[in-house]
């Protein structure tokens, strides 16, 4: 079965062909490989001009891996070179490609649960309570900095917005856990940086650190201290 992609580039149209290799059980594939894998997904694109449907374009695949294109997937990190015309993907290229292939559906572009994820993860990182506490264990010492992180208004159970977080939180390591990525991705990444699992580790602590600190999250009725 012939695969196209007629709303990807042609270097993205490379790195889901690198995913496919991946997806096989290899961790490397030669540069003939992939362009196997590309011309089988997009034959119009990199087909033989004359030819597309019977032979691939060797030269035409290699143009996006080489030289300095900006859109380049070795230059952006989403693949690179382990040895002579032997290539792997990066975990963040991987992380890339799983974003992608989420959104595909039904041959509509719509919005990726990467993209909900990466979205929900960023606001917590950016917040300066998570910020301040990264540099002072201490923090965040005011009961009101917790509320403002979790967003929660003074008519909102602080608890059920406590354990949306957690679940937040969850959801998005999971997402990352279900298809072995290491990143959070969104479109475009030179405006989104990626989001390493790793910093997802730290938002665990940081909402363990805010249960030990402040018990009353963790119960099902929070009653809020007096102003004054």
């Amino acid at each position: 079965m012939i695969k196209t992609a007629p709303r990807y580039t042609a270097a993205q149209v490379i790195l889901l062909a690198a995913d496919d290799l991946m997806a096989q059980g290899g961790n490397e594939f030669s540069e003939w490989d992939l362009t196997i894998a590309a011309w089988n997904r997009d034959r119009n694109r990199f087909g033989l001009r004359g030819y597309a449907q019977n032979h691939p374009d060797h030269k035409r695949v290699m143009m996006e891996i080489m030289g300095r294109k900006p859109q380049n997937p070795i230059l952006l990190g989403l693949m690179e070179k382990t040895r002579p015309n032997v290539y792997r993907l990066t975990p963040l290229g991987r992380a890339e490609a799983a974003r992608m292939r989420a959104g595909e559906q039904g041959g509509v572009k719509r919005r990726s649960p990467s993209t909900d994820h990466y979205d929900a993860m960023a606001q917590m990182l950016g917040h300066r309570a998570f910020q301040r506490w990264r540099e002072d264990p201490d923090e965040p010492r005011r009961f009101a900095d917790v509320l403002d992180f979790l967003g929660a208004g003074l008519e909102d159970d602080p608890a059920t917005s406590f354990r949306a977080a957690q679940n937040s939180l969850r959801a998005a390591r999971d997402w990352c856990g279900s298809r072995d990525v290491e990143y959070l991705t969104k479109d475009p990444s030179r405006l989104y940086p990626p989001i390493h699992v790793r910093e997802l580790v730290d938002l665990t602590d940081f909402l363990k650190a805010l249960t030990y600190r402040f018990p009353q999250l963790e119960t099902k009725k929070v009653k809020l201290p007096k102003k004054g």
